[in-house]
């Protein structure tokens, strides 16, 4: 059994859907701008996949290079899905902390100008970027302490040591 890449695209797309700047462009048809969105999206997946198996080191069961240009050779499981829809969609988000776009704001009001500061702005997605890292390293630490096929705990045989 394989996966294809198509299965995360679609995890991680589920995860952008609300960015316009991400699926629109210009010119193209709506198959064009899906091929785009695609080839985006598979070079946040070969990131994801790098940085995923340099953090499972020694721990994976299985081996996340183990892969051809639009599958994985060995069916994952949606836990692996997961995981790294999520963190291609950090990376997306990482990658946006330097275009961050603060709010023009015409009104005169200092009040209402420092609720829409760019200080703000970027401090506010600085909170949600850490917040979304931190559940993210929490949902591979699951991942590592289960059997990836039945979810189970992982035991420790200490006669194997």
């Amino acid at each position: 059994m394989t996966t294809s890449f198509d299965d995360i695209y679609e995890r991680f797309f589920r995860k952008v859907e609300e960015d316009p700047d991400f699926f629109e462009y210009y010119n193209c048809t709506e198959e064009e701008a899906l091929k785009l969105a695609q080839e985006r999206a598979s070079g946040y997946l070969d990131e994801a996949v790098s940085t995923l198996a340099i953090r499972l080191t020694g721990f994976a069961d299985v081996d996340f290079f183990d892969k051809d240009d639009s599958v994985f050779n060995f069916e994952l499981v949606n836990t692996e899905i997961e995981i790294l829809a999520r963190m291609m969609f950090v990376i997306y988000l990482e990658r946006d902390i330097a275009k961050l776009k603060s709010v023009i704001n015409s009104m005169t009001s200092t009040d209402i100008k420092m609720l829409y500061s760019p200080a703000n702005e970027r401090n506010s997605f600085d909170a949600m970027l850490k917040n979304y890292k931190i559940n993210t390293e929490a949902m591979i630490t699951r991942y590592l302490a289960v059997d990836r096929e039945t979810g189970k705990p992982k035991r420790i045989e200490y006669e194997d040591i």
